[in-house]
């Protein structure tokens, strides 16, 4: 029986102390930011230059920017891709709310609510986006849209250089202002 006094006196001590410890006297964290997935480097306000043998093709900026180094990624949150031609010029836009850039190859995916908008009025909108750096393609195997003035085409996917000369559309449907029918399409019996 004598033990317990003295235990229960260090309990005590041992509650003080915690109680001290836990006062307005220490530091205390003003945010708990939680890298997702563990990132080796988190950066704010991100931009990023697009080059090719010394020239300037665009840039990449984002709210955050998570960098991983294993697998020589970025995960970009709230990102906006640039692209410029040969001029100088930016030309094409797009917008989503999540990105990921390769290092090693300069390929992208834009995720989520992803928009091409060009500066001659053309406006693709799909949930994923694909540029490959290498081909200069962009791409998607999901359901998109594209707008360009009068004419309205939507699909299952599609490929296509940068400047939307050559096309390759999946399951194509759309309206022109001309009348012409897209493959696949049947006349309309009115």
């Amino acid at each position: 029986m004598r033990g317990a006094p003295r235990g229960a006196a260090l309990a005590a001590v041992l509650g003080c102390v915690g109680l001290t410890a836990c006062s307005e006297g220490g530091a205390k964290p003003t945010t708990v930011v939680a890298a997702s997935d563990s990132a080796d480097q988190v950066l704010y306000g991100f931009v990023h230059f697009l080059t090719r043998d010394g020239v300037r093709e665009g840039h990449v900026a984002a709210d955050t920017a998570f960098f991983y180094d294993k697998t020589q990624t970025t995960v970009l949150k709230q990102m906006k891709l640039v692209f410029i031609d040969s001029a100088g010029n930016e030309n094409a836009t797009i917008t989503s709310r999540t990105g990921t850039y390769r290092w090693q190859t300069g390929n992208m995916t834009a995720d989520g609510d992803a928009v091409l908008r060009s500066n001659d009025g053309r406006v693709l909108k799909t949930e994923q986006l694909l540029y490959d750096a290498e081909k200069k393609e962009l791409s998607t195997n999901l359901f998109f849209t594209f707008d360009q003035a009068k004419e309205h085409l939507q699909g299952e996917g599609f490929r296509s250089d940068l400047k939307f000369e050559h096309i390759v559309v999946n399951k194509p449907r759309g309206e022109s202002e001309k009348g012409a029918l897209l493959p696949g399409q049947e006349k309309d019996s009115r």
